[in-house]
C-alpha cells in the first residue's frame, strides 16, 4: 500500500516585549540633572581637573558653570564623557580656575551621573557627586574624614566644606576638632549661606574632623558636605609609610546611612586598609564579623586597621557612617610599591543598583603608559548566587578574584583605563572604582543606590520587578515620627496610607514616589522616597488545541521569538523547533533576557486515515466447557478480528513454547475459539499466545501483515 508522506508546520508567532535597562532596584537615585559641589585644597596647585559625566540617554546637553562663567555648554553624544581641564597655559579655563573657594554647577538636559577628579603633582582623589535633587531637604551630616600628614608640613590637615544648594541655608556645625578658621571643638558654630556659596575649613595640626556634626538650625534647606584632607599618609603612626596623598569624598546625609556594611579588599594591597566608623546616635554597638568591638555615643569614632587584605562585615544597631581608606605606599604591601592614600565612603548593604556606566581617570602617575604604570580596578559586592547575572559590557564577569564574606560575594576586576564600561545585574550590586599608581591613588563609590533610613519604604519580599502585570504589590511606609503618607505609583494612580496594594495592568518601568509629611517637624515638613518598579512581559505563545494527525505525517513545532529567548522542550532539546512523528505530550518553556518564563502544552495524537484497516483485540474470554455444558458470556467469546477493505485473513496462533495451536483461513474457517485446533472440548489454558495475521483484498491484491500477542482469559 502506498501512503502519501505529509509534513505539517505549526507556526507560532510570539510577541516578546523587552524593556531595555529596566532591571535596577533604585537606579534613578544615582542619576540627576543638577550637581553643585566644590573641590578641596590639594597639596599643590591642581594640574588636572576631570568631570566624568555618564548619561542615562544621549544626546545630553551638558553645561558647566563656575563663578558665573560658562565653561562648557553643548550637546554630547557619548554615554560616558570626560571633560578634562589642565594647568596647560593654553587650556581654557586653567585647572586652577576650579579652586576650593568656588562652587561648580553642572546641569544636564537628561539624567546623568557625575564623578570628579582633583589632581596635583603626586596627589589625587575622586568623588562621585550626589545630584542636587537627591539631597534631602533636612540633611544631617557626620563628617568621616581623616587627619592630614604632619611630616611634610603641618598645614596638610583634615578638611571639610559646605556648599549651599538653596538660598538662606542656616547651618549649625558641632566640630570634633579645633580649626584654623575659628571653630572650637565641642562648641556649636552657625553660618548662613546662599545657593552656591561655600564654607570651608581646615583642622588644627594633627587633629581630625571625623565625628563633626552639621545640620540645619532653622528652616528646611538643602546643602552638601565634602570631606577629606590636603594630604594624608593615613597610617600616620607607621614610620614605614613613605608618602601622603589627597583625600576627597562627598559626605553621606544621615537619611542615607545604614546599619550593615561590607568592606572591600583593595587589589594588591596585601597589608590591608584602614576603616573608620562614626556613630549617629548614643548607645551604638559596633560589631565586626559579628564580634562586638565598641559601644559609641553620637559623633564618636571607631577606627580599625586590617593587617591583611580581607573583607569585613560591619554592623550596628543604629545608622553609622563608614569610610574606607587606602594606606600609604610602604604600608599597603603592594608588591610593586604602587598606591597611596585615598578615601571612599562605603555604601550600606541594602542600597544596591543594577545598571550604571563608568570610565577611569588618568593622571601623570596613574596611566596606561609604561612610563607611569597604573592599575585600574572595579570592586563589587553582590548577593551570593548573583555573580552569574552580572554583565560587564554585555559579558559575564571573571569571578576568579571573588570570595564569600558577610553572606556576600566580594571581589575585584582588573580593567583597562582606555575602555568605557557598562555594568548590569539582575540582582543588584554595590561597586567601587579605584586605581593605583606610583606615589598616587584614588578611590570612590560609583553605585549610589539611595535608600532613606529615616522613613522606611518596603515592598512585598523586597520585590522591585516581576514578570506578571497582575502581581499585587504591597507597599509599606514606616517613620520614626508621626507622618502622613501619600503614594504616586508612576502610572497615573495614587493612594494614601502606610500600607497600600497596587496591581500594574501594563508592562513598563514605573517610578514610585512616597511623599511624607512630618506633622511634628516644623520647618522640615516633607520628604520624598523613590523606588523603581519594572514590569516585564512574559514570552507568551499559544500552541492552540490538541491535534490529531494521520499516521505517516510529521508535525514541526516552530515558535518564532526575538534573539535571546531560550528554548526548553520536554524532550530535552534547546533548538528553536522540533519534529513530532509519534503520539506524545509536548511541553515548551521559553525564557527571555529578563528571566521571564512561559510554557504551553500540546497533545499530539495519530490515527489511521486509510480506507483499508483492521482492528485486532489483545484479550478475549472464550466459551467454557463445564461438566459437558458450554457456557458463554456472549462477550469476546472468539478472537475476532475486524477488517475493512480486506476479505481474506490467514491466521496462525502459537503458544509460548512456539507450538502452533490453530491455523485458519477466514472466512472459510472460524476465528479462534480458545480450543486446540479450535476444538472447544480441548480448551487451551489461560495465558499469553502469539499470532501472525496476513490480510488480503482478493480483488485488488492489497496485502498487509500484523503480529502480536493475545491474552486468553477464562
Amino acid at each position: 500500500m502506498f501512503k502519501s508522506f505529509k509534513v505539517i508546520v505549526l507556526m507560532l508567532f510570539l510577541v516578546v516585549f523587552k524593556i531595555n535597562d529596566l532591571k535596577s532596584q533604585s537606579k534613578s537615585e544615582q542619576y540627576g540633572k543638577e550637581f553643585i559641589f566644590n573641590l578641596l585644597e590639594n597639596l599643590f596647585v591642581p594640574n588636572r581637573i576631570i568631570f566624568a559625566v555618564n548619561s542615562e540617554t544621549i544626546p545630553n546637553r551638558v553645561k558647566i558653570v563656575c563663578v558665573g562663567n560658562t565653561i562648557f555648554d553643548n550637546w554630547v553624544y557619548s554615554k560616558d564623557t570626560q571633560f578634562i581641564y589642565t594647568n596647560n597655559i593654553n587650556s581654557t579655563p586653567n585647572a586652577s580656575f576650579f579652586n576650593p573657594t568656588r562652587s561648580v554647577f553642572i546641569t544636564c538636559s537628561n539624567n546623568a551621573a557625575l564623578s570628579v577628579l582633583n589632581s596635583s603633582q603626586n596627589s589625587s582623589d575622586v568623588s562621585t557627586i550626589t545630584p542636587t535633587e537627591w539631597i534631602p531637604k533636612n540633611p544631617v551630616y557626620y563628617v568621616n574624614t581623616y587627619r592630614g600628614i604632619d611630616v611634610l608640613s603641618l598645614s596638610n590637615n583634615g578638611l571639610f566644606s559646605i556648599v549651599a544648594l538653596e538660598d538662606n541655608c542656616n547651618i549649625s556645625i558641632l566640630p570634633s576638632a579645633d580649626s584654623k578658621t575659628g571653630l572650637n571643638k565641642g562648641i556649636v558654630f552657625n553660618i548662613r549661606l546662599n545657593k552656591g556659596q561655600v564654607y570651608r575649613t581646615q583642622s588644627s595640626d594633627s587633629q581630625s574632623f571625623a565625628g563633626t556634626k552639621i545640620w540645619n538650625n532653622s528652616g528646611c534647606k538643602k546643602f552638601a558636605v565634602f570631606e577629606g584632607a590636603m594630604c594624608s599618609d593615613v597610617e600616620y603612626n607607621n614610620s614605614s609609610c613613605r608618602g601622603c596623598d589627597h583625600l576627597y569624598a562627598q559626605s553621606t546625609p544621615l537619611q542615607y546611612l545604614g546599619k550593615k556594611y561590607t568592606t572591600v579588599p583593595f587589589a594588591n594591597n596585601n597589608l590591608g586598609y584602614i576603616y573608620q566608623i562614626v556613630a549617629t546616635q548614643n548607645n551604638t554597638q559596633i560589631k565586626i564579623n559579628n564580634v562586638v568591638v565598641a559601644n559609641l555615643n553620637e559623633t564618636e569614632v571607631y577606627r580599625g586597621n586590617t593587617s591583611n587584605n580581607i573583607s569585613l562585615c560591619i554592623e550596628a544597631n543604629h545608622p553609622i557612617s563608614v569610610s574606607q581608606l587606602m594606606k600609604s605606599g610602604g604600608c599597603n604591601g603592594h608588591p610593586d610599591n604602587l598606591g597611596n592614600p585615598s578615601l571612599m565612603n562605603l555604601i550600606p548593604d541594602n542600597q544596591t543598583i543594577s545598571n550604571f556606566g563608568f570610565s577611569f581617570f588618568t593622571t601623570q602617575n596613574i596611566s596606561p603608559a609604561t612610563t607611569a604604570p597604573g592599575e585600574f580596578f572595579l570592586s563589587i559586592v553582590a548577593n551570593v548566587g548573583q555573580l552569574s547575572s552580572i554583565r560587564l559590557n554585555g559579558r559575564t564577569i571573571d569571578t576568579t578574584n571573588f570570595n564569600v564574606s558577610c553572606n556576600k560575594s566580594v571581589g575585584f576586576l582588573k580593567l583597562n583605563a582606555n575602555t568605557k564600561y557598562d555594568l548590569k545585574s539582575n540582582g543588584g550590586i554595590i561597586a567601587y572604582l579605584y586605581a593605583n599608581g606610583k606615589d598616587e591613588s584614588y578611590a570612590t563609590a560609583i553605585s549610589k543606590g539611595i535608600v532613606n533610613t529615616q522613613t522606611e519604604l518596603s515592598i512585598t519580599d523586597g520585590l522591585t520587578s516581576t514578570c506578571d502585570s497582575f502581581f499585587n504589590f504591597n507597599f509599606k511606609a514606616k517613620s520614626d515620627s508621626l507622618a502622613l503618607f501619600s503614594w504616586n505609583f508612576g502610572d497615573g494612580s495614587s493612594a494614601q496610607g502606610d500600607s497600600v496594594f497596587k496591581i500594574y495592568n501594563q508592562t513598563g518601568v514605573f517610578k514610585v514616589a512616597l511623599n511624607v509629611k512630618y506633622t511634628n517637624n516644623v520647618g522640615c515638613v516633607d520628604d520624598t522616597l523613590y523606588r523603581t518598579i519594572s514590569i516585564f512581559k512574559r514570552p507568551y505563545f499559544d500552541f492552540g488545541k490538541d491535534t490529531t494527525l494521520c499516521f505517516g505525517q510529521i508535525l514541526t513545532l516552530k515558535p518564532f521569538a526575538p534573539q535571546g529567548v531560550n528554548y526548553q522542550w520536554s524532550n530535552g532539546s534547546t533548538k528553536e523547533e522540533i519534529v513530532i512523528n509519534n503520539p506524545q505530550k509536548v511541553v515548551l518553556k521559553l525564557k527571555n533576557a529578563d528571566n521571564c518564563e512561559f510554557s504551553d502544552t500540546i497533545n499530539v495524537n495519530f490515527k489511521s486515515c486509510d480506507s483499508n484497516y483492521y482492528v485486532i483485540p489483545n484479550v478475549f474470554s472464550p466459551i467454557k466447557n463445564i461438566d459437558g455444558l458450554l457456557v458463554a458470556d456472549n462477550f469476546n467469546d472468539e478472537f475476532e478480528v475486524k477488517m475493512v477493505g480486506y476479505d481474506v485473513l490467514n491466521g496462525y496462533i502459537y503458544n509460548r513454547w512456539g507450538q502452533l495451536v490453530y491455523e485458519f483461513e477466514y472466512p472459510k474457517d472460524n476465528f479462534w475459539n480458545g480450543g486446540y485446533n479450535n476444538d472447544i472440548s480441548k480448551p487451551c489454558s489461560d495465558g499469553t499466545y502469539y499470532y501472525i495475521m496476513e490480510f488480503k483484498n482478493s480483488k485488488t491484491n492489497l496485502k498487509s501483515k500484523a503480529n502480536g500477542v493475545i491474552r486468553l482469559m477464562r
